[in-house]
């Protein structure tokens, strides 16, 4: 198959920065050529990029010692979306004019979209008379030439839903949703499956704001306006997305606008309930990062603060020494650990906890995490802490670690609390259960491990946590500090003691970066 004709979009724009290089933009785009000479380079290659090239052709016409270069600059301008096929085209007329702008930086078959944004109809039901007439007068500047009422049965909780047929594809359902003063339009990415729409309803009747404006006062004339254009733009980026065979995002973007009219895009998290009770093989996924912050960077989705199923995990005004502090900003979920960004992981977790299982299941044990062993070890933990269990007091090791000795001394000197560690064993297994008690005699926290010193540290992290700052919904019986957690995940893999595999929905979740794991006795 031969290389397509390529050349550079016409809203593309470069701009010198002398000596630094060239930068090239198209809306809010910009790639940087670097180096002295990438301004002369690039007038020379400007007029071949906008009449039309095949890359391996311009490449063998390059002097060889360049076209190193030539690749990695071409490469770059590809990626970002820069360069179009040569087609068809023909002059624009004045719904093509407003059209074109948008579907180009879309699409490398511009025309190809416009034609068929032209034979495309769309199907258009509102609750409101004022957004419906907004909609359709958006559609209609936006290209489309078939707009006509649908007839269908109505979406509930919609405000607006759009019906958009292209010719040779199904049938795509774009839709405006108005909560108590927040405005939601779109996918912008994707088609309102009934999945789509129950994660839309789910996030609608979450909402604790006060009442907003309603649609059909006469202060929400502008909104309206607005969020009939976003969904009329909505529908064009499907008609590109369509055109080139680009596929749906995973978790579609809408537009959020307030009643104030602040608009920015938020992408809403498809997660299934978890189900104990069906289990399977753990997901294949790529390794994880590395640091605890950058695991917690790649869950920010999930604390989106319009559609994520938790709020952001946060230190606040917690004291963060000598043990870290957190708590989420939706559902009280709250954690600890070593370092402030463990307690924000330990806090998002809990609070996944509570959002993710759609049943609990009285004879397994449940474990999240950010890497499948802390998921592994989280959920054996949970089972293994039940009262149910028989351990058997024991005599404490000696000595303390220098790490539990600095827990130790934060709790009994710096908090001030007459403290007892309590060692515990399960004979013939390995595992060890500590309990850190108070001077009432009750435990402030409890931790378990396949070694004594995790086991001590965990339950110590804990207690220093609760006597420092006592947040509402902290775990106290738990096995989630790293080295708890991987002690009971290697503990399970060789002693053949546990059953440990994924939940049903685990998939789903894994994708997001949240691994789950269920633990039961063999």
């Amino acid at each position: 198959m031969s290389e397509p004709t390529l050349r550079l979009k016409r809203a593309v724009r470069a701009r010198s920065l002398a000596a630094e290089g060239v930068a090239v933009s198209m809306g809010a785009t910009a790639v940087v050529l670097r180096g002295a000479p990438a301004d002369a380079v690039w007038r020379a290659l400007e007029p071949v990029l906008r009449s039309g090239f095949t890359p391996e052709a311009l490449v063998e016409r390059f002097p060889e010692r360049g076209r190193a270069v030539l690749v990695g600059i071409l490469d770059r301008l590809e990626e970002h979306g820069f360069l179009r096929e040569v087609e068809e085209e023909h002059d624009l007329d004045e719904s093509e004019r407003a059209a074109y702008p948008h579907l180009e930086p879309l699409t490398a078959r511009p025309f190809a979209a416009l034609r068929a944004l032209a034979g495309s109809s769309v199907r258009v039901r509102s609750e409101s008379a004022r957004v419906e007439a907004r909609v359709r007068r958006a559609l209609g500047r936006a290209g489309f030439r078939d707009v006509a009422a649908d007839t269908g049965a109505p979406l509930p909780g919609v405000l607006v839903g759009t019906r958009l047929t292209v010719p040779g594809h199904p049938e795509a359902v774009h839709v405006i949703v108005a909560e108590r003063g927040v405005w939601v339009s779109g996918p912008r990415d994707a088609t309102a499956t009934p999945e789509v729409l129950d994660g839309l309803r789910a996030w609608a009747a979450a909402l604790d704001e006060p009442p907003g404006i309603g649609p059909d006062a006469p202060e929400s004339e502008v909104a309206r306006t607005l969020v009939a254009s976003q969904l009329a733009l909505a529908l064009v980026a499907h008609v590109a997305r369509v055109t080139e065979g680009t596929p749906q995002a995973r978790d579609p973007e809408f537009m959020v606008t307030t009643d104030e009219l602040v608009s920015e895009p938020h992408r809403l998290p498809l997660l299934p309930a978890l189900d104990p009770e069906v289990t399977g093989a753990f997901p294949e996924v790529s390794a994880p990062a590395a640091l605890v912050t950058d695991r917690l960077d790649a869950l920010a989705p999930l604390w989106d603060r319009v559609f994520g199923p938790v709020g952001e995990p946060l230190p606040g005004d917690l004291p963060q020494l000598p043990v870290g502090l957190a708590r989420t900003a939706r559902r009280g979920g709250s954690g600890c650990g070593v370092t402030t960004a463990e307690a924000r992981l330990d806090a998002l977790t809990g609070s996944l906890h509570a959002v993710a299982w759609g049943r609990r299941s009285a004879l397994a044990g449940h474990g999240m995490g950010s890497t499948r062993a802390e998921a592994i070890g989280d959920a054996v933990g949970d089972l293994v802490l039940r009262e149910t269990v028989p351990w058997k007091e024991a005599d404490p090791p000696e000595p303390m670690s220098a790490r539990a000795r600095r827990l130790w001394a934060a709790l009994t000197l710096r908090s001030g609390v007459a403290a007892t560690a309590r060692f515990h064993e399960l004979e013939d297994l390995g595992l060890w259960r500590v309990d850190v008690v108070g001077p009432d005699g009750s435990a402030l926290a409890v931790g378990a491990a396949a070694e004594p010193d995790p086991a001590l540290r965990e339950a110590l992290v804990r207690a220093v946590a609760v006597v420092r700052e006592d947040p509402p919904g902290l775990a106290v019986r738990a096995a989630r500090t790293p080295d708890a957690a991987l002690s009971l995940a290697a503990w399970a893999d060789v002693s053949g003691r546990v059953r440990v595999a994924a939940p049903e929905g685990a998939a789903a979740w894994a994708a997001h970066g949240v691994h789950t794991a269920v633990a039961t006795w063999t």
